[in-house]
């Protein structure tokens, strides 16, 4: 039974462009782990649109920030989380995306590196109980993607997402891989 196949079509017959984040897009890029709850990651100038598919779906609202939505779910269908971004940051991050196929559905993930970015930048969200899932995502995401961290464009995202300190825990947890 379609789980997350109502959830698409109805931000796609929205015309809400939308891309998967979160566990799902790290599971679709080769970490095989556990999630239930589906991230999607929508432009500013869409959100109007995505919001009113999703309440027409039974969606109720329960965690609200200017860059972030957590939404209830109705009956048979899976929590949800949407991160707002402005057009520019969707419009960058969306150029890199590729297709793949989740639920039945074709949906557009973000690249490994804008991927990691997300998660790095999850990191240092003072609001969230804990980023250990964050950083163990991110370091899976440089294994099973074989991704070399003295990469030069690697090494910037990771200064600029995860900080100062990130760098130097990222190397801590690949060795202890």
């Amino acid at each position: 039974m379609p789980i997350f196949a109502p959830v698409f079509r109805a931000l796609k017959e929205a015309g809400a462009t939308f891309l998967v984040i979160g566990g799902h897009a790290v599971v679709l890029h080769g970490h095989l782990r556990n999630t239930f709850d589906l991230d999607l990651l929508i432009s500013d100038s869409k959100f109007a649109k995505g919001r009113a598919a999703l309440a027409g779906l039974g969606y109720r609202t329960y965690f609200e920030t200017e860059a972030f939505l957590q939404l209830e779910a109705p009956e048979n269908l899976p929590p949800l989380d949407l991160m707002i971004v402005d057009d520019r940051t969707f419009d960058r991050i969306e150029g890199t995306a590729s297709k793949k196929l989740l639920d039945g559905e074709q949906v557009r993930v973000p690249d490994v590196l804008r991927l990691i970015a997300l998660k790095l930048h999850a990191t240092r969200d003072t609001n969230r109980r804990t980023s250990e899932t964050d950083w163990q995502d991110v370091t899976s995401l440089l294994r099973t993607t074989d991704q070399n961290i003295e990469d030069p464009e690697l090494r910037a995202i990771i200064s600029q997402y995860g900080g100062p300190a990130a760098l130097a825990e990222l190397r801590k947890r690949l060795e202890n891989f």
